[in-house]
């Protein structure tokens, strides 16, 4: 990946691409310049990018809920969203919204997405229209189980939806 990309002034700069290279995502993802802490996916249903000329700008990644007892026929969940500092403003609810436009297409219920990592507040899924159905307290010492991720104290779990059906 390119460290030094030219900024797009707004979204309307960017174009929407369903991504296919599990490879350049996780690239994405785990790079210091993109603001996302949890790493690469090891899969996803879909995947959708923001693109400036040709540079990943932000990438959003739907995959199968992580709760077992969520029908992964009616819901997909946001599994990872990042976007690198030079994202026009919007940039997320943007392509979150687009992205919920392909699950809706899919047949899928809702859409739902997880945040409070790392200051991750879910701002951008309030954005995209998402409602709060959840605000825990959690513990972050599970937070290491996979390499190269460092502690967190403990912190507030939120998960957020988004009902098609509403």
């Amino acid at each position: 990946m390119k460290d030094a990309i030219s900024a797009p002034s707004s979204v309307s700069d960017l174009k929407l691409t369903r991504e296919r290279s599990r490879n350049e995502i996780n690239d994405f993802l785990e790079s210091d310049e993109v603001s996302h802490k949890l790493g690469g996916v090891p899969g996803w249903k879909a995947a959708f990018g923001a693109r400036y000329k040709t540079d990943l700008i932000a990438v959003c990644v739907l995959g199968r809920p992580v709760a077992r007892m969520v029908d992964a026929d009616k819901e997909i969940s946001i599994t990872r969203y990042g976007s690198r500092p030079e994202r026009p403003a919007n940039t997320g609810s943007w392509l979150i919204a687009r992205a919920r436009d392909w699950a809706f297409l899919e047949g899928y219920q809702r859409i739902s997405a997880h945040a409070g990592v790392a200051g991750n507040r879910g701002t951008v899924y309030s954005a995209a229209g998402f409602k709060l159905v959840r605000e825990e307290k959690a513990q972050g010492d599970s937070w290491q189980s996979r390499e190269g991720r460092s502690s967190v104290d403990d912190f507030i779990r939120r998960k957020w939806i988004y009902n098609f059906h509403d």
